[in-house]
């Protein structure tokens, strides 16, 4: 028995207060639960997950195989699939809270009561961590990467800490067991999510270390434990044969989009793209310069405080003090070089959601503000070498009230993260994403139409209901960065790729998108939806100018009295990029130059800004002004400035009028 990892504790106090760790915990985040169904990559897996195909890269196997049996084992009692793998985040997130009290009961030492508040303190307090209490509440990966980094944690505690040593059998009997198991959790997690690579090497120095001074035993039997942690660590990777084996239509119907006479095959069922999908280089993912990663230090403080607070920050400073005043050196080299390494990769990684990878920091900032409460509690200053054998079997230092209250009254710290979070995590009535495409199937698109959004976050549910639910199977949902493809660099190409490859078939934007109607004619439909017709100018201009304005071209402009004024549609051909979003002016001057009307507005507004315009387009830029009724313009003014000091784009065009 003694290669057999125990995670549960064996002392009835430790059973019952983690039975009441784990209580809280669930029933706080299946109190802020988010419902159903949601938008982005938590709507992807919960349809993703229910048929058993592919999620975003870089894939997470485990986590798609572990949630799909979840929900198929809720619907039998008739719980939603949304709902169900939102709940699975729930359940993950508890039991690695109370593997967390699990892990710091056993690290810590001193009086038991001082010793199981601090260990309880510690959960308790990256239990209420915001960001990974979100995570918690909405179907994603990141709560199950918390557990497994837990578990490796775990399977290296038994080594460092119980009779599961090299010297604790005879060299000819080596147990190989715990140090392998430590490889296989790696293994697993790997399958998982790909930052747990960032674990290895304090993984492997804190075996070293507890290994130290029995190198001439450990020497006998080494090769036969590098090849079996090699082999424990590669050979679960072989789940990665999901991705390959579920990129087909049936399984995943969302990566294999009809758009006219042909199919998007968003996976292409080849060596190169597995490498790029389960790698995550097709999301096309960077990194910062150095001068940029030096530059986000200001915004990984500011999580830090926010997520700590000032007296957490204490406490997190105080534990490092505190391991290395007891030269546990195995638990530092553990959480401290990870540490290092996370942060580090965060500060270069260029990703929007970079926030959740702040959680396995925040992870170990919990542990350390463990050891400090710890020491608070027992008084312990000391140079103690780390216990060799579990703290549980140690003669017990003497427990003082003082330090048991002290302890006790550190929970404030956690307590105020739940007060303060709690109205702005709560999901508890987050239906947004059901609302949003109950209401756009209620405007009844036609059965064949092609909807859009410039948001794939906002896409995402309508592959939900066509998944799980079954309904409209036969529209095609479509939005920027689809592929990797110029077809949809940016909502302008996604529409006209919609426009030109649909063959005839309707195309809807799923909500208003003013400013594209300098490339498309756009057309109310039954709101949200607005119907795109076809390109914006479809004719030569009325009055052809032809004249070159910087990297445009103006090729003429059409003349329509209005109401009180006159409408001035000038037509722009693209010739080169433009730098920048520019502000587009039109201004009417009289004889004696005198200006008698202007408008100005950003032509392409947010959603098809001039940065956006690409070489080849030729797009409309409309401009209504209001005349006086007793003046005569004679000259018109055209041109484009950018900033507060009016920066032009080029000198402005002046138009004879009297010519016309």
């Amino acid at each position: 028995m003694s290669a057999v990892v125990k995670f549960i504790p064996s002392h009835r106090i430790d059973r019952q207060l983690l039975l009441l760790l784990i209580a809280f915990a669930l029933g706080l985040y299946l109190r802020t639960l988010a419902p159903g169904l949601l938008s982005g990559d938590p709507g992807e897996f919960q349809f993703a997950a229910w048929r058993l195909g592919l999620a975003h890269p870089t894939g997470y196997p485990l986590y798609l195989l572990l949630g799909s049996a979840w929900q198929h084992l809720l619907a039998f009692v008739g719980v939603d699939p949304a709902a169900a793998l939102n709940a699975f985040s729930a359940v993950i997130g508890a039991l690695a809270v109370a593997l967390l009290y699990i892990i710091m009961q056993d690290w810590l030492r001193g009086a038991p009561a001082v010793r199981r508040a601090a260990a309880f303190f510690s959960a308790f307090f990256f239990a209420a961590n915001p960001t990974f209490w979100s995570q918690n509440l909405i179907a994603e990966v990141y709560t199950l990467h918390v557990l497994f980094i837990l578990l490796i944690f775990r399977s290296v505690q038994r080594i460092i800490l119980t009779g599961d040593r090299a010297d604790s059998l005879p060299s000819s009997s080596p147990p190989l067991l715990p140090y392998i198991l430590p490889f296989l959790l790696l293994g697993l997690a790997l399958t998982h999510h790909g930052m747990t690579l960032l674990l290895i090497p304090g993984l492997l120095l804190a075996l070293w270390l507890r290994g130290e001074g029995q190198q001439e035993r450990l020497f006998s039997w080494r090769p036969t434990l590098i090849i079996g942690a090699l082999l424990a660590t590669i050979l679960p990777l072989a789940l990665y044969l999901y991705i390959p084996l579920r990129s087909g239509p049936a399984a995943s119907p969302w990566y294999h989009q009809r758009l006219g006479t042909e199919t998007l095959v968003l996976y292409q069922n080849n060596w190169q793209s597995f490498v790029d999908f389960i790698t995550g280089r097709s999301i096309s993912v960077g990194f910062h310069s150095w001068q940029a990663a030096i530059a986000n230090l200001p915004e990984a403080w500011l999580l830090w405080r926010l997520h700590f607070n000032w007296p957490g920050l204490i406490l997190i400073g105080l534990g490092l003090y505190i391991l290395v005043r007891q030269h546990n050196w195995p638990v530092l080299a553990l959480t401290g070089i990870y540490a290092f390494l996370q942060q580090a990769f965060n500060l270069f990684y260029a990703i929007d959601d970079i926030l959740v990878y702040y959680i396995p920091l925040y992870l170990i900032g919990a542990i350390w503000t463990g050891f400090a409460a710890n020491a608070l509690g027992n008084g312990a200053w000391g140079t103690q070498p780390a216990p060799s054998t579990s703290p549980n079997t140690q003669p017990a230092t003497k427990s003082f009230t003082g330090g048991l209250l002290l302890v006790l009254l550190l929970f404030l710290l956690p307590l105020r993260l739940i007060s303060t979070y709690f109205p702005t995590l709560n999901q508890s009535q987050s239906t947004t994403a059901r609302q949003m495409w109950e209401t756009i199937l209620a405007a009844q698109p036609p059965a064949d139409a092609i909807l859009i959004s410039n948001d794939r976050n906002e896409i995402v549910p309508l592959f939900y209901l066509q998944a799980v639910e079954k309904q409209v199977t036969t529209i095609t949902g479509l939005f920027p960065l689809l592929a990797p493809d110029a077809r949809f660099t940016d909502i302008g190409s996604t529409v006209e790729t919609a426009l030109t490859s649909g063959n005839g078939r309707p195309v809807y934007l799923i909500k208003p998108m003013p400013g594209l109607e300098v490339k498309f004619t756009i057309t109310p439909a039954t709101q949200p939806l607005v119907q795109v017709m076809g390109a914006a100018v479809a004719s030569a201009p009325t009055i052809p100018i032809d004249q070159t304005f910087g990297p445009l071209q103006l090729l003429g402009y059409d003349w329509q009295p209005v109401t009180d004024g006159v409408r001035i549609d000038l037509h722009w051909a693209v010739r080169e990029n433009l730098p920048a979003d520019y502000t587009s002016t039109v201004q009417l001057l009289d004889a004696n130059d005198e200006k008698i009307a202007q408008d100005d507005h950003a032509p392409g507004g947010t959603y098809y800004p001039t940065s956006r315009w690409k070489p080849g387009e030729i797009l409309l830029d409309s401009h209504i002004l209001t005349l006086p009724a007793d003046q005569q313009p004679t000259t018109l003014l055209v041109g484009m400035y950018v900033g507060p000091d009016f920066t032009p784009l080029a000198p402005p065009l002046r138009i004879d009028l009297s010519a016309e």
